[in-house]
């Protein structure tokens, strides 16, 4: 079976989900090991991951 242009764009937006959801884990345990710190830096870096979750709740398949 032969790949088609869409198959190569669904693998793409699954690597680029897998990549943000992994990205929104690692922002979110920095942010923690901020708060105590940095609270401000903290707060910011959660707006991130918010903003970042939303993208992925809105692409979900």
């Amino acid at each position: 079976m032969d790949t088609t242009p869409a198959d190569v764009r669904d693998q793409h937006i699954t690597d680029l989900r897998a990549a943000l959801t992994r990205a929104v884990q690692e922002l979110s345990f920095a942010a923690g090991r901020e708060v105590a710190d940095d609270p401000g830096y903290s707060d910011r870096l959660m707006t991130i991951v918010g903003s970042w979750e939303e993208t992925l709740a809105r692409t979900a398949s």
